[in-house]
């Protein structure tokens, strides 16, 4: 596959680095509000801006562009850790919709537009139950934006079902965790549901989508450890030591390049990924897990090094190296860990125990 970026989408690129860029000197105060993400800003990027249709379809008024357009904005939202639903709303919920559950097209429009937000959970499939003419759903787990959430996508085994927040048997309770620019809310769902809300069974196409959103947080991790490498090599060039920059120093040098070589990496599986989803490709899910756990693990390991060659000032509250460290910490908990991707792609390859 030959990739390069057109005109069009250098153009996505661009403008998203420069909204965001502009949300930047706001990042705390934003994420220590109530909703933990700032509704104005929120308005702007998805409705005004028109973010929130970059993958739906022309059929449905999305603007028909694609999963690489998609991963563009979801780098500069990673370079900055914008703290928004995007990722839960747009990144996830959306393309799980339209893949299992494309009779709910209202709700496409709603999310796509900002005026609604969703969220997700993964349960088993036997969480799902009949119950008369309906079904009952217990489940419960963590959502992430689920406090401000209007619907709660849950996929239960093969299934999906949409759940709206204000129903009878949903409960949700914001919690106080590591990560304080995506919040978590813990969501109990024990409640009757109509049949109209349940799928049928899609397991093939609700797992592509997954690898969709998988893609989207790849992206985002790939931003944000770009932008805390950019970070770190700035410090070094402006912190002296012993007469020179710190930055001269063998030792970090190799370091820093060691980071740059791993973010290059993850550049070129996210890009892969996000060109083989469009593409129709037959590998997208072997490269959407390519994507996933190098991107992330690259975002790990590179926040780490950050906070170190930052020195004593890398581990104080007022930096913002521990954001970027938080952030790729929490990543790898959304949607399924790296190791799990791992395990996926033997599989997916032939090199799994199970497969030989």
């Amino acid at each position: 596959m030959q990739f390069a970026l057109t005109d069009e989408q250098t153009l996505v690129s661009d403008t998203a680095r420069a909204l965001f860029a502009d949300f930047l000197p706001a990042l705390r105060t934003t994420m220590d509000s109530a909703d933990g993400f700032d509704r104005a800003q929120w308005s702007m990027a998805v409705e005004e801006m028109g973010l929130g249709n970059l993958a739906v379809p022309e059929i449905l008024g999305g603007s028909g562009l694609g999963m690489v357009e998609l991963a563009l904005v979801m780098i500069e939202m990673g370079r900055t850790l914008w703290p928004s639903p995007f990722l839960p709303s747009i990144a996830t919920a959306l393309p799980l919709i339209l893949a299992a559950a494309p009779q709910s097209s209202e709700w496409v429009s709603r999310l796509a537009s900002g005026q609604a937000i969703a969220t997700f959970l993964r349960v088993p499939a036997s969480a799902l139950s009949r119950d008369g003419q309906g079904c009952r759903l217990r489940a419960e787990g963590l959502a992430p934006f689920g406090h401000v959430a209007d619907l709660i996508v849950v996929v239960a085994g093969d299934r999906l079902v949409l759940v709206e927040t204000n129903a009878t048997g949903v409960g949700i309770l914001r919690k106080q965790t590591m990560d304080r620019t995506r919040p978590l809310a813990a969501v109990t769902i024990d409640a009757k549901i109509d049949g109209a809300a349940v799928s049928e069974p899609a397991g093939f196409a609700i797992e592509r989508a997954l690898d969709q959103a998988r893609v989207a947080l790849a992206a985002e991790s790939l931003g944000g450890a770009d932008a805390i490498l950019d970070r770190t090599v700035d410090y070094t060039k402006q912190r002296f030591q012993f007469g020179r920059a710190i930055g001269s120093f063998q030792a970090l040098k190799h370091r820093m390049a060691d980071m740059m070589i791993a973010v290059e990496a993850a550049r070129s599986a996210v890009y892969y990924a996000a060109a083989a989803a469009d593409d129709q490709d037959a590998t997208f899910a072997e490269a959407a897990a390519i994507a996933h756990m190098t991107a992330i693990e690259t975002y790990q390991a590179g926040s780490g090094h950050a906070i170190q060659l930052h020195g004593g000032i890398g581990f104080t509250w007022e930096h913002d190296a521990h954001l970027f460290f938080k952030r790729a910490r929490s990543a790898a908990t959304l949607l399924g860990s790296t190791a799990q991707s791992r395990d996926r792609l033997a599989g997916l390859i032939g090199l799994s125990a199970e497969a030989a």
